[in-house]
């Protein structure tokens, strides 16, 4: 294992960009967990140490950039480490008008016994304040914003989309009003979650402008989950 200062820029091919909307911002690049990322082959080195790198996301959520700022891998596994960073999918940051622009955020890559050969890029100094920042933006979210970036996020995970960040955080944002009204239906929520993300993602096609939290999610999740 070894420790290192230097850095080491990486290109990539550039992919095509997206539609010339977004939603509402601004955001931060998001990792898309479930998205394929490369595998590392190891042969007979020991699985242990880290890559830290600053990956420049494109509009398009394709990494086009990683310079590595700090790694304790072995050297002839960083590399590979790299190409799992590079192979990363993101939701775009997006600016105050909810465009998608292109941004830098910071990442690690870990190798443990957990991850064997697929570790997966995490954030490598997370926001204290993101949750309580991706519930606000949640609630300012209209139908078209929602279904922006939920057919992102299923076209990134083959279509199983319910447990990356926005979903998830939309699902915890429900479940808690619910406890807050004295229904303790915790488990039935996180139950009814991913269908009641689809069934919304369907409503919201007729009614754009609508507000996805308010006005369609909301119901959705009321009729999955009656008090």
């Amino acid at each position: 294992m070894h420790s290192t200062a230097r850095a080491a820029v990486v290109g990539v091919c550039l992919a095509a960009p997206v539609a010339s909307f977004g939603q509402a911002g601004p955001s931060q690049p998001q990792v898309i967990a479930g998205a394929p990322t490369a595998k590392i082959g190891i042969g007979s080195r020991k699985l242990a140490g880290y890559v830290v790198a600053t990956v420049r996301v494109g509009e398009d959520g394709r990494v086009r950039e990683v310079l590595v700022t700090e790694s304790t891998t072995d050297p002839g596994v960083e590399p590979q480490v790299i190409k799992v960073l590079q192979s990363a999918r993101f939701v775009p940051a997006l600016d105050a008008g909810g465009k998608p622009v292109e941004a830098s955020t910071e990442m690690k890559v870990e190798l443990r016994a957990s991850t064997g050969a697929e570790p997966k890029p995490i954030a490598a100094k997370p926001d204290p304040q993101l949750t309580d920042k991706e519930r606000e933006r949640i609630r300012r979210m209209t139908c078209a914003d929602f279904r922006w970036e939920w057919e992102f996020l299923n076209d990134a995970v083959d279509g199983s989309a319910a447990t990356e960040f926005m979903p998830r955080i939309a699902t915890t944002l429900y479940a808690a009003q619910r406890t807050e009204a004295g229904d303790y239906v915790d488990a039935k929520v996180w139950k009814a979650a991913a269908k009641g993300l689809r069934e919304a993602a369907k409503r919201c096609e007729d009614t754009p402008q609508a507000n996805f939290w308010q006005d369609t999610f909301r119901p959705v999740m009321d009729e999955a989950v009656p008090k």
